[in-house]
């Protein structure tokens, strides 16, 4: 998606449901690679972003 949102979301692949918020994340060198679930369809999926000042971060993934 190209359209500017507070949250990285993104449309789902599978289902093209949009505004999908990232369930976590993890930032390296100016990127973020997010991981996306589907509210709709349940597909799951990762995008990556530059990371752009006043957008929300999503959490790091949890480590069990």
């Amino acid at each position: 998606m190209s359209d500017l949102n507070p949250f990285y979301c993104d449309g789902c692949p599978r289902c093209l449901h949009r505004d999908n918020p990232p369930t976590n994340g993890i930032t390296a060198g100016g990127s973020l690679t997010a991981a996306d679930r589907c509210g709709a369809c349940r597909h799951i999926w990762t995008c990556t972003w530059a990371i752009v000042p006043g957008r929300v971060l999503p959490p790091p993934p949890a480590i069990r």
